[in-house]
């Protein structure tokens, strides 16, 4: 399921920069094209985060702790 996942946030993100780029870079006198690259990059958009949500769900941050019972050494300034 992982691999789903990953497939689909990947192809949500290269759609999101596609049609982000042609809502931008289009020059044509139709305004409604570039609205309608908009939705599809939102679109986009929101699958590249929804399965990037998926995929780091559950995974806890490394977070590096002093083990107990050992003293910091300070050094002077």
């Amino acid at each position: 399921m992982q691999k789903l996942y990953a497939i689909a946030c990947v192809i949500g993100w290269g759609f999101f920069y596609a049609f982000a780029y042609l809502a931008v870079a289009s020059s044509n006198d139709a305004e409604w094209m570039s609205v309608i690259y908009g939705l599809l990059s939102f679109a986009g958009f929101v699958a590249g985060m929804l399965c990037w949500v998926r995929l780091v769900r559950g995974k806890r941050p490394v977070i590096r702790t002093m083990p107990t019972g050992v003293a910091r050494v300070r050094r002077p300034l």
